[in-house]
């Protein structure tokens, strides 16, 4: 199983998470810079291309292109607050909307970052299909609600 790991804005590629997901295959976890949204896409398009992933879990920002290249390319997601609004201002491909790809979705119900029920809404008018699990908590993820929504996610299994 091949993992495509994309981390938050002015986030580190290398975490807890990155570690844990290693255990079920292979992670390519690129240090990316969200700066130059375009060129940030491609680059991430390109190693989706190159490495075919199982999955991608995205954190905020790169919940953003997760979501977007989950979409596009029918790969499964694990979105950690993702940056959904971001595709009301930057839509980098309109084929990519109403998929049938699969999105776990993880929202902190008291987040001042990523606000759960814009992205519930945008979820629902864009016809997406997606499982939501709701933490009391902002917009940082800790460890184990990222272990917890991983494991209800069902995308993790054994190493194969």
């Amino acid at each position: 199983m091949t993992t495509l790991y994309l981390h938050g804005l002015n986030s580190t590629n290398i975490t807890s998470r990155t570690k844990w997901l290693q255990r079920f295959g292979k992670v390519v976890n690129p240090l990316l810079s969200y700066q130059n949204i375009p060129e940030a896409y491609k680059k991430i398009e390109k190693l989706i291309q190159h490495h075919s992933p199982d999955v991608i879990v995205g954190s905020s920002m790169g919940g953003f292109f997760g979501f977007h290249l989950g979409n596009y390319y029918r790969i499964p997601t694990l979105l950690l607050n993702p940056a959904l609004i971001m595709s009301v201002l930057i839509r980098p491909d309109n084929r990519q909307l109403a998929s049938d790809t699969e999105h776990i979705i993880s929202l902190g119900k008291r987040d001042p970052v990523i606000i759960p029920d814009i992205t519930k809404q945008l979820l629902k008018e864009w016809q997406q299909r997606y499982k939501i699990f709701e933490y009391d908590i902002e917009h940082q993820t800790p460890f184990e609600v990222f272990l917890d929504v991983a494991a209800k996610s069902g995308l993790f299994s054994k190493k194969q």
